[in-house]
């Protein structure tokens, strides 16, 4: 072999070795010059406080067991590699000083942002610049496109060596097996023990789209404000679709500076005040297959990008694709932009003829193949409404425009004036005026075939306007008739409102309003004592005890007692209050007092309250927290429906002043959510039967014995029949400096001693090698325990997605799961798809099934289930691509919790952002993907939810049967939430597995929801979905913080001076 100059970019330590470490020392050995650029700080991947500069000397160790040691360290931010600025200028530098004749980059099909970023980096710096072969290599994912296959067997050794070298990443993630099965997998190609992979490609240093599978896009912008353009260019950061790259023309007086954004692909280009022209010459630079443009005032949404990509991009014969857009009022307040109100929506279906009357789709609504710029450009000869010129151009000469149905942009208008519509707003800016040369100039090219278009718009129009003035009508008669009844009922309620009033004051009780009538309600109950209040104090502040006392004394219903025990106190203030007790008359007559003579913690001094207990239900209270003064009536008034054995209510977490801080309105009973999180808390009301048997609360787990009493329960495997959720916040949870309520960290011996009590339950329910570690990206915990094995059928429906199978195929082949066989329900697949499939069938373990059908997603899925017979079924999409070898028994081990029906994973999209973290439905809308972590992220753990997606959803075959099949009447929409459903009527449960996470290459499948057709199925399935299940429908499992945004937070009170 050659002695060559090569030089290798890693994104982060570890990538190098990753990658091509086995190459590298394989050609270092032969004498060639190896030099490694690792381009980011690698600190992401560090726990907190630890130094960048550990990761560098893993690196320099790993790269000296492979005899390298030229290797810089350039330090870019972790996930923020920049794509343009001075990196460019770094890129070309190091080419030109070490002049490498291979240069090794990471594969473009590399999902990791900072991974495609150094790619197109250096490709991009390097453009007319370098000439020589590029190797592409593959780290985490192996790569769907490879082409030259490299024996490592005699280097492997100290791969495997260099790998060992970066400890701080061992503990996370096991790199060591990952580089074992990827050399074993890749060793298959050319018959060796190891190999590692590369795509080889011979590079000129001409501009080329080494991404063709992800198709560049290049967005057009248009500026002169370094203000507004900030906004532009950070709703372009947030895209879920990064594969762009940004032509700015800048026609401002001086350069804006770009550095917070290098990010991007950014090119600058120097451009006129004419919008035409920086239009025409923004063009002439882009490289992409298709054209976007942003005004510098506008801003996109999110998923702008891939709506829109998703439309066009599958389907050749269109060219123009477009989405709605949101008319907003804002004004300019220094460098912030501040949007008052939503004026229009421009969101208008496509219709041949309709750009002859006017525009009604603002630019950066807009995608173009650019292929449509070929042959049209932007009139320079008009300085306002070029685009709307353009536009009815091209409608005019037979190009395909589609509309898509969703909201994904924002048009800004900035006025003082109080702008009502998108026309005001031009009116405003004076382009009216402008609107009669455009005219002008389309009359010029319209013949009799477009004067027929307008006649059939305005023969619609009038029919359109004859429909709404019936409509009209109809609606003011309905209208009109309402009012007359809601008067009468107004006035019903003001006669009943005086009776009750004069009633409550006859019979003694002096409040008003619903305090009042919940007075009555309470006397009407039978007046026996329900309730125990086990009340625990030691040192509390006198004034929060007091509100604490007061609120119990005025509960609306009266059938309680207070047991309270007094742990010892020695602050004078506390046993002045409680010693000033048997004074009060409604107190006095229900308090059992205890007070001990040694403090014993708050376990002890609450069980010494349950012995004190005579009352049938025992109610939980801390000494500073406050009742709402109807939770004892509103569970009383539950107790007289049903016997319950556990029931809990909604909480509000107040300050010391207590001035609320946020409403927790939480999750119905949750098995599974209860093994990572407390959710319930307060208030919690127990039969005092039940906890009796329990033997009272448990002393080894002081501190969190509310926790434990809730997996002792949940040991008791209640039904959701024995437990009531009160959806009302009827408990005050006070947040004081130092308490849970506050910091859930503040008491570290509570922490750990939760972390025991969910030890010793996994363990008491038979559970082995259980592991449970804090959650460290939300509260609570992350249990792992080992679980059975059993073969698995993985079942991948497929239709027309060769890229996305190849990836997920080779996904699966690297999981550590023993035992699985992958079925491949082929859908009316095109040649490409089908010659992989043909690859595939020499492999033992997977299957190639066929449906020549119409597409129907519970078909599909059924035909395969029956073609197997493993105990355990995966249902898989083609476009999910795997993240870690451990992924499936993960999934796998909540499977075998008793209750527990299906197991879904989380999604993410492959820019890393979250795509699907469990489904929540609903009676009106019945059911939306979780993309969410919520406020104070409840969502960030594995937990009970609705449904889960069926794009990665486990299950066992019995379970299948028993709730029978997939329902074919659910050919494409909510097919999977119905088989959740129908799981949970049988009993069971599901769980939303979020330390499961893969990659969804979502919408490039089906595309979206546009067409009039796919928009009718979708509507009649939604309505067979609400035909179906009805109230079953309603959302139990999705906690919500309802966060108040208060002036100040009190959480101590000063010492008096």
């Amino acid at each position: 072999m050659s002695i060559d100059s090569i030089l290798v970019f890693a994104p982060h330590p570890d990538d190098e070795v990753l990658g091509c470490g086995g190459y590298i020392a394989k050609r270092r050995a032969e004498g060639s010059k190896v030099s490694v650029i690792v381009v980011s700080d690698g600190a992401r991947g560090l726990p907190n406080g630890t130094a960048p500069e550990v990761r560098q000397q893993e690196c320099r160790t790993g790269l000296a067991h492979l005899g390298i040691d030229d290797v810089q360290f350039w330090g870019y931010p972790d996930t923020e590699v920049p794509l343009s600025g001075d990196i460019l200028h770094e890129y070309r530098r190091i080419a030109t000083e070490m002049r490498p004749t291979i240069i090794l980059l990471p594969s473009p099909q590399e999902s990791h942002p900072d991974h495609l970023r150094v790619t197109r980096g250096v490709l991009n710096a390097l453009e007319e610049q370098w000439q020589g072969k590029l190797l592409f290599y593959e780290t985490v994912h192996p790569a769907t496109v490879i082409n030259h296959v490299i024996d490592i067997t005699n280097t492997f050794e100290k791969k495997r060596q260099a790998i060992e070298s970066h400890q701080s990443q061992l503990s996370e993630f096991d790199l060591v097996t990952h580089v074992q099965a990827l050399a074993r997998l890749r060793g298959l190609h050319v018959k060796t023990a190891s190999a590692e992979a590369f795509l080889l490609h011979e590079w000129d240093g001409t501009a080329q789209n080494f991404f063709e599978t992800r198709p560049l896009i290049s967005v057009i912008v248009r500026a002169n404000d370094t203000d507004f353009l900030r906004h532009a260019l950070t709703s372009l950061m947030r895209q879920t679709y990064e594969q762009f790259e940004v032509i700015l023309v800048w026609f401002g007086d001086y350069s804006p500076s770009l550095k917070d954004f290098e990010v991007l692909d950014i090119r600058f280009i120097p451009g006129k005040p004419k919008r035409s022209f920086n239009l025409n010459l923004g063009l002439r630079y882009a490289r992409g297959e298709y054209i976007a443009i942003l005004d510098q005032d506008d801003v996109l949404s999110p998923n702008h990008f891939v709506t829109l990509l998703a439309e066009i991009h599958g389907q050749p014969k269109v060219d123009v694709v477009y989405s709605g857009c949101k008319v907003v009022a804002c004004e300019k307040i220094e460098q912030r932009v501040k949007v008052n109100k939503v004026i229009e929506i421009k969101n208008h279906p496509w219709r041949p003829g309709r750009l002859l009357t006017g525009n009604f789709i603002p630019s950066h609504a807009l995608l173009f193949r650019v292929s449509v710029f070929h042959t049209h450009q932007f009139d320079e000869s008009l300085e306002i409404y070029e685009d709307w010129e353009l536009l009815t151009r091209l409608s005019l000469s037979d190009f395909n425009f589609v509309h898509v149905d969703e909201i994904t942009c924002e048009y800004r208008v900035f006025s003082e004036a109080d702008i009502q519509s998108y026309k005001q707003a031009h009116e405003e800016k004076g382009y009216l005026e402008h609107r009669q040369k455009v005219v002008s100039k389309l009359l010029n090219n319209l013949d009799i075939t477009h004067f027929e278009l307008v006649a059939s718009l305005v023969d619609d129009l009038e029919i359109q306007f004859y429909k709404l003035h019936i409509q009209h009508s109809e609606l003011t008669r309905r209208h009109q008739a309402q009012m007359k009844a809601q008067k009468q009922k107004l006035a019903q309620f003001q006669g009943i409102e005086q009776l009750l009033a004069q009633a409550c004051t006859d019979i003694g009780i002096e409040a008003a309003g619903r305090q009042g009538i919940a007075q009555l309600i309470g006397r009407a109950l039978p007046q026996k004592t329900l309730f125990s209040i086990v009340l625990p104090v030691y040192n509390t502040e006198a004034a929060l005890l007091s509100q604490t006392l007061l609120s119990v004394r005025n509960q609306a219903y009266t059938g309680w007692e207070l047991c309270l025990v007094d742990d010892a106190s020695d602050n004078e203030e506390t046993q002045r209050l409680l010693q000033a007790l048997p004074n009060d008359p409604v107190i006095a007559e229900r308090l059992q007092y205890k007070r001990r003579d040694t403090q014993g913690g708050i376990v002890a001094a609450s069980n010494d309250a349950i012995k004190m207990a005579t009352a049938p239900y025992i109610a939980f209270l801390d000494h500073d927290d406050r009742l709402h003064n109807e939770a004892l009536l509103a569970i009383a008034l539950k107790l007289q429906q049903q016997d319950y054995t556990l029931l809990y209510t909604d909480s509000l977490m107040i300050d010391h002043s207590g001035q609320p801080m946020h409403a927790y309105n939480k999750a119905d009973w949750s098995p599974e959510t209860l093994l990572h999180l407390n959710h319930i808390n307060h208030l919690t009301v127990v039969k005092r039967e039940t906890l009796t048997q329990l033997g009272g609360l448990r002393h080894e787990f002081n501190g969190a014995q509310d926790w434990d009493l809730l997996l002792q329960l949940r040991e008791l495997a209640l039904s959701e029949e024995q437990v009531c959720h009160l959806r009302q916040p009827l408990y005050e949870w006070r947040a004081t400096a130092g308490s849970v309520a506050y910091q859930g960290g503040e008491k570290r011996w509570a922490f750990e001693a939760a972390g025991l009590a969910l030890k010793h339950h996994l363990i008491q329910r038979g559970l082995e090698e259980v592991s449970v570690t804090p959650n460290k990206k939300a509260a609570g915990f992350i249990c792992q325990w080992r679980s059975p094995l059993e073969p698995i059928d993985i079942i991948i429906p497929t239709h027309n997605n060769v890229e996305g199978l190849k990836t997920c195929i080779e996904g699966l082949q690297q999981t550590d799961y023993p035992q699985f066989n992958i079925l491949i329900i082929a859908n009316r697949c095109s040649e490409p798809v089908n010659e992989f499939l043909k690859t595939l069938q020499s492999y033992p373990q997977i299957k190639i099934l066929v449906n020549e059908e119409a597409f129907n997603w519970s078909s599909l899925n059924n035909q395969a289930v029956k073609a197997g017979n493993s105990p355990l079924l995966l249902f898989l999409n083609d476009d999910v691509e795997m993240r870690n070898a451990a992924w499936l028994r993960d999934m796998n081990q909540y499977l075998y919790l008793d209750g527990v029906g299906a197991v879904g994973a989380t999604l993410y999209y492959p820019n890393g952002k979250l795509q699907h973290n469990g489904i929540e439905t609903n009676r009106q809308w019945v059911a939306r993907n979780i993309a969410e972590w919520g406020a104070k992220n409840p969502l960030r753990i594995t937990r009970n939810v609705s449904a889960a997606t069926g794009a990665c959803l486990l299950t066992k075959r019995s379970v299948w049967e028993q709730v029978g099949e997939f329902d074919e009447k659910f050919a494409v929409a909510y097919n999977d939430v119905d088989f959740c459903l129908a799981v949970r009527r049988q009993g069971l449960r599901i769980v939303q597995a979020t330390n499961v996470e893969l990659i969804h290459h979502e919408h490039f499948t089906y595309g979206t929801i546009d067409n009039p057709e796919k928009k009718a199925l979708l509507q009649k399935e939604a309505n067979l979905m609400r035909e179906k299940w009805g109230e079953f429908l309603t959302e139990r499992y999705m906690p919500r913080y309802n966060v108040q945004v208060q002036k100040t937070r009190i959480l101590r009170v000063g010492e008096k001076s």
